[in-house]
């Protein structure tokens, strides 16, 4: 009788729900900043904030959270943009314009986030090496226990 293979491997070396919090906030932080007063030091400090998101989510092995970081953003970053602009430009002009900016600007942001922190952490991953598995385990029909 045959033996099968059993592949033991640990895929992922951590949660990221926490880094991915502290970079949505810090996102909202951006966006509601770049409203109130733009500048260029907004795009800059945002980009910054994204990659170093990509970094970790690289060195962790979790590029696939890139999809879901924008999300993420949107969650914490609507009501305060849209306050924002309440507040810069009035309450009903800044009402629709915050609503403009949640809504249409958001698929521009998001597009943004995604290739900037997908980028990082796709590079990271690459240049952080191969896999690092434990090695393959086979056991046999009659329980015995292997290397190979």
């Amino acid at each position: 009788m045959a033996g099968f293979v059993v592949t033991v491997t640990q895929r992922t070396r951590a949660g990221v729900s926490g880094p991915l919090v502290l970079w949505a906030m810090a996102m909202a932080v951006v966006l509601v900043v770049g409203v109130v007063a733009p500048s260029s030091g907004d795009v800059l400090s945002g980009l910054a904030v994204s990659a170093l998101l990509g970094a970790y989510l690289g060195a962790k092995r979790r590029t696939g959270t890139v999809l879901i970081a924008p999300v993420v953003s949107w969650l914490f970053a609507a009501l305060p943009l849209v306050v924002a602009s309440m507040v810069h430009s009035g309450f009903f002009k800044g009402f629709f314009l915050g609503v403009l900016y949640v809504t249409v600007g958001w698929i521009g942001v998001a597009f943004s986030e995604i290739l900037v922190v997908g980028f990082v952490a796709l590079a990271v991953r690459v240049l952080s090496g191969g896999r690092r598995d434990r090695p393959v385990v086979y056991i046999a029909p009659d329980d015995r226990q292997g290397r190979r």
